[in-house]
């Protein structure tokens, strides 16, 4: 009897236990399940807020076309998140965007709500859960007068460089151009070898307005100038007296300059015209650029080409440096090599409020040092060593000075 008894005793106490471990393992089953769509929620709200953010900075771009309407771009937004979020998560039912936005201030704010399904949904817990999420913002509404430098000295035929770094300002310009309301962004350019081809404006530069016709000088060698001397050398001054340019008659460039300009064609044109030799007289290129951003040579400058002021608080001055190798060519000695004249320039030029980027294209690291000095900024210099790093580089430029920003 006893023995039965033990046995009783043994099965009750083995199913209490059974029973137990049931209910241990149904409530850590529920903990588990719990924490994973916990975690789920978590992620999937990151997966929207990024995908948000997206689809709020592509609406922004589109802001300064006034040909888009208002319905358009709101379904653009609606379809870029849609686009986005199908790629990061499939645990979502999601409304359409809801978005709105400011031409004048440059805002676009969207928000979306998605629901989620839980695994325990409508047992112990809800059967969908609502997760919202919010992005604003901002693009700079800033007017941009940008000088691309170019080098087109002769190392740049060589591997394809010289073609990349066309299609690269090509596409720079482009960007700039379309971000912006008609005529607010222009572009601009001076290629250089050993000296720097100034086109018509040769005569100006030079002093000889009343012999020489601007539209009827010679052959493209007697266009050319190289660096300035005298009280001029080292500011922005217009040419004049004590003020003017030598003649460089050698390795000049063919088509090395363009004017501010927001007509993207004759930009483009203009670009495809160049042809690569000589050496490198990189602080020509710096000094040109300058010139073709200062207001002090208005006179100079085609109308609509003429710069906007140095304190003109919605208006920035750019300049892209480039160049793939040592600035090694200077024609006055007295004022230094090629690279202590770049340096301060550069410096002169961001002390007037010019932002300088710079672009080390295959160049070896002890020729960068020049151009990592003339951006005054590490965020501002950008190193390439292949022609599609090249183009890389100039769309992260561009894109940095559109200046999209998400606010909130």
């Amino acid at each position: 009897m006893k023995i039965h008894g033990a046995n009783r005793s043994l099965r009750n106490e083995r199913g209490s236990i059974a029973v137990i471990s049931a209910i241990y393992f149904v409530a850590l089953f529920m903990m588990i399940t719990l924490l994973i769509d916990s975690a789920t929620v978590m992620s999937s709200k990151r997966s929207m807020q990024a995908s948000l953010d997206i689809a709020a900075l592509s609406g922004a771009k589109m802001l300064a076309d006034e040909s888009i309407s208002d319905d358009t771009l709101k379904s653009q937004i609606n379809w870029a998140f849609k686009e986005n979020i199908k790629t990061t998560t499939s645990d979502l039912i999601c409304d359409p965007t809801e978005s709105e936005f400011d031409r004048d201030k440059g805002d676009v704010s969207a928000d979306v709500s998605c629901m989620y399904a839980p695994m325990l949904g409508g047992t112990i817990a809800p059967e969908d859960v609502e997760v919202k999420v919010r992005s604003k913002t901002l693009i700079s509404q800033r007017k941009l007068d940008v000088a691309m430098v170019l080098d087109a000295s002769g190392s740049m035929n060589s591997s394809g460089k010289l073609g990349a770094l066309k299609t690269a300002s090509k596409l720079a310009a482009k960007t700039l151009i379309e971000a912006g309301r008609p005529g607010d962004n222009r572009v601009s350019f001076v290629a250089y070898s050993k000296t720097v081809n100034v086109l018509q404006y040769g005569p100006y530069a030079w002093g000889d307005t009343d012999t020489i016709e601007p539209l009827s000088a010679g052959g493209a060698p007697f266009l050319c100038v190289t660096e300035r001397i005298g009280d001029g050398a080292w500011d922005d001054r217009p040419p004049g007296p004590d003020a003017y340019f030598p003649f460089g008659r050698n390795e000049c460039p063919r088509g090395g300059l363009f004017t501010l300009s927001s007509d993207l064609s004759a930009f483009e044109t203009a670009v495809d015209k160049l042809v690569a030799s000589g050496t490198t007289a990189g602080h020509l290129g710096v000094a040109w650029s300058w010139y073709l951003l200062s207001p002090r040579w208005a006179s100079v400058w085609p109308a609509t080409s003429t710069p906007r002021a140095y304190d003109d608080d919605n208006a920035l001055k750019v300049v892209i440096l480039m160049s793939d190798g040592v600035f090694n060519s200077a024609t006055h000695a007295p004022y230094g090599n090629s690279r202590t004249q770049a340096i301060k320039l550069c410096g002169e030029m961001r002390g007037l409020g010019i932002e300088i980027f710079s672009v080390a294209f295959s160049a070896p690291a002890a020729r960068q040092e020049t151009l990592k000095e003339c951006a005054g900024d590490a965020s501002r210099y950008f190193e390439a060593s292949s022609n599609a790093e090249l183009i890389s580089a100039y769309e992260d430029i561009t894109e940095a000075l559109i200046v999209l920003r998400i606010v909130e």
